[in-house]
Formats: structure tokens, C-alpha cells, sequence
């Protein structure tokens, strides 16, 4: 094994690095996601298109029937 690039003193959060709210919050929702409201947790919910999946060809993921849900590809 390769020697530990790390030790037991050093931060677990590198200087820099943004989280993911952070990023959603300066730059707004990735591509393919919206928002429908909320559920009844009052917990955030939203929905999926292709574009969520892929950014390659994302109109020709869409589901064949309208009114079906936005399975990802795996």
C-alpha cells in the first residue's frame, strides 16, 4: 500500500472547498431539476427531466409517455 497523504491532525475539510449548498445558493439549481414545492414534513420536493441524467443528447432521455417519471440511468 502507498503511504497516508493525510495524518490524524490534519482537518477533514480542506480550506476552499465550497458545499454543496453553498453552491446552489450562488450559482442556483443544476440544469434538469425543479422545484413542485413542498411535502408534508414541509421537507422541499421537487422532480427530474434527462437533463438531470446527462448533458449528452438530454431530449432523447426523456420518458416515452408523457406523464411518466424521469428514471436516471445508473
Amino acid at each position: 500500500m502507498g503511504e497516508q497523504d493525510t495524518s490524524a491532525t490534519s482537518p477533514a475539510h480542506s480550506p476552499g472547498t465550497r458545499k454543496g449548498e453553498e453552491i446552489v445558493q450562488d450559482e442556483g439549481k443544476e440544469p434538469g431539476r425543479g422545484e413542485t414545492g413542498t411535502t408534508g414534513a414541509d421537507r422541499p420536493s421537487g422532480e427530474s427531466t434527462g437533463r438531470d441524467s446527462t448533458g449528452i443528447n438530454p431530449d432523447k432521455t426523456e420518458p416515452q409517455t408523457p406523464g411518466s417519471p424521469t428514471m436516471p440511468t445508473p
